[in-house]
């Protein structure tokens, strides 16, 4: 799809920057960037001063930071905590929005939502779309294991995809061009060349949850959120567990494919489907890390049901609670 074409429908601003750039879009808004040392030195060798750092993304913070006065607009300046929370200040102030994802590591840089801790668990809340968003390409080329988590964010689509087709046989409607946004951006990161085009897909993927993060946040981001709340401490990023979640998914599907015909994809052959799509792209053995973890134990994957049931998924119809879940997890690692 024509993602100029998509933007401009949206009233969204696209800029990519190839060289070193002091961001003078920034300097009468409210800053609001990852409690990391990468981004708060970023901004305070640009000369700013005023800006909010968050280590978590929960609706809490948002309340907290909209005590204070603002300026103008939002600038979401950093990764995804900071953008989530740009986000709903942005939306909740009815204020403009300028994205400004410093490495490609998730594919909410524009999304019209955001997952915002309610003192329970994580939510997905609606929000609004930035005006702008700027792509500093010039720092995305040192992003590592950033870009292999938005690589992953963007594969697991396929598993989202899946549980959408499985809910369809359920009686539940869906838009094709939303299905059709979040396939297209699964596979046009697989051919990915550039960091330009990396960015492209990330965009079509969030373009891709306009109505709902359906279409890209199914089966494998209950097990992300089961993950990151068991093992992870901070120390994965939320694409790599997106991509554990979504090798999980797969594997599941696979070994229940007498329980699931006339999906989108056929279920016997998901998992091998996709663990060459992310060998062929280098972040298999990244996204299986997270199961080699001292702290992961397969059976703590039986609480997976009971994470979002109310998004129809594979863990509505296969109880985790019954699953071999040491069958599956050594049916990936082998």
């Amino acid at each position: 799809m024509d993602i100029q074409k998509l933007l401009k429908e949206r009233n969204i601003e696209l800029s990519y920057l190839d060289e070193k750039y002091d961001f003078p879009e920034l300097k009468k808004g409210t800053i609001i960037t990852n409690n990391g040392g990468f981004t708060k030195n970023l901004l305070s060798n640009l000369g700013f001063e005023d800006f909010y750092p968050v280590s978590d993304a929960s609706i809490d913070k948002v309340e907290e930071i909209k005590k204070n006065d603002h300026v103008n607009y939002i600038i979401g300046f950093g990764g995804g905590k900071a953008i989530d929370i740009a986000k709903k200040l942005a939306y909740d102030l009815d204020l403009n929005l300028i994205s400004v994802p410093t490495a490609p590591s998730h594919d909410g840089l524009i999304s019209k939502n955001c997952s915002l801790y309610n003192g329970v668990r994580r939510e997905t809340i609606p929000t609004k779309y930035p005006s702008k968003i700027i792509i500093p390409l010039y720092l995305w080329k040192y992003s590592g294991d950033l870009k292999k988590a938005g690589t992953c964010d963007l594969i697991s689509n396929l598993t989202a995809l899946q549980d959408v087709s499985l809910s369809e046989k359920k009686g539940e409607s869906f838009s094709e061009f939303y299905k059709q946004l979040s396939f297209e951006s699964a596979e046009k990161v697989l051919g990915c060349g550039t960091d330009k085009e990396l960015a492209e897909a990330l965009i079509m993927s969030g373009i891709a949850m306009e109505e709902t993060s359906k279409y890209c946040s199914g089966s494998e981001h209950e097990v992300e959120r089961l993950l990151e709340e068991k093992i992870n401490g901070g120390k994965y990023l939320h694409g790599q567990l997106a991509g554990t979640g979504t090798l999980i998914s797969a594997k599941v599907y696979e070994l229940y494919s007498n329980e699931f015909s006339g999906l989108r994809f056929e279920s016997k052959n998901l998992f091998e489907d996709i663990k060459e799509k992310m060998k062929k792209v280098g972040v298999y053995e990244f996204a299986i890390d997270p199961l080699k973890d001292e702290k992961f134990n397969p059976e703590i994957l039986r609480e997976i049901s009971k994470i979002r049931p109310e998004r129809y998924s594979i863990w509505n119809v296969i109880d985790s609670k019954k699953v071999d879940w040491g069958k599956v997890v050594r049916g990936i690692l082998e």
